[in-house]
């Protein structure tokens, strides 16, 4: 399969407006129906809605532990705004065959387009999470939101894209000759 230059952008913009419109409805549902901070079982502990707001970056870790005063809301519009660009400028940059990179960015883009929002409409009060999976009240993945899962199956797909890649290289240098080896012109000794 390959993307046309038509093809790769329809799909770019579809998935990071559905995907960022999917976020964004799923934190509205989440805020206004949840209770803040008390876990309803979903599927038992295994899964629960949690909702929560989350001031720091992936996996709740803070900068500011080390350094109080890192302006880190601002620092995350920044990032965001910066990540967007690098993500359509590469995207821009793919081939028509790199298809499984083709997904992963255009994954990742509406992921950081919906943590952005968060941080803009609420400044200061953080990333609306709600989504909590574990196998009891001590044991769980760090709470997370739409926006996080896009981002992860992007990076996912990113990286397998990566792993391809190296693999179809190594393959291919295997079946040419050695660098060192020339082809042996007929009628020389």
């Amino acid at each position: 399969m390959r993307f046309t230059a038509q093809t790769k952008w329809i799909v770019f913009i579809a998935v990071s407006t559905a995907g960022f419109g999917f976020d964004w409805l799923t934190k509205y549902i989440a805020s206004t129906a949840l209770p803040y901070g008390t876990p309803v079982p979903v599927i038992g502990e295994l899964l629960q809605w949690l909702l929560v707001r989350n001031k720091a970056a992936i996996f709740g870790l803070d900068p500011r532990h080390w350094a109080p005063w890192f302006p880190l809301s601002q620092f995350f519009m920044v990032f965001s705004l910066i990540a967007a660009a690098v993500l359509v400028l590469y995207y821009r940059s793919l081939k028509s065959n790199e298809v499984l990179m083709h997904w992963g960015v255009a994954l990742v883009m509406p992921g950081a387009l919906g943590n952005f929002w968060d941080r803009v409409i609420c400044p200061g009060q953080g990333v609306v999470d709600f989504i909590r999976l574990g196998i009891s009240e001590r044991i769980y993945w760090p709470i997370f939101n739409m926006a996080d899962v896009y981002i992860t199956f992007g990076v996912a797909f990113i990286l397998l894209s990566f792993l391809r890649e190296e693999l179809r290289r190594k393959a291919t240098a295997g079946k040419q000759p050695p660098a060192s080896e020339s082809p042996r012109v007929s009628g020389t000794p």
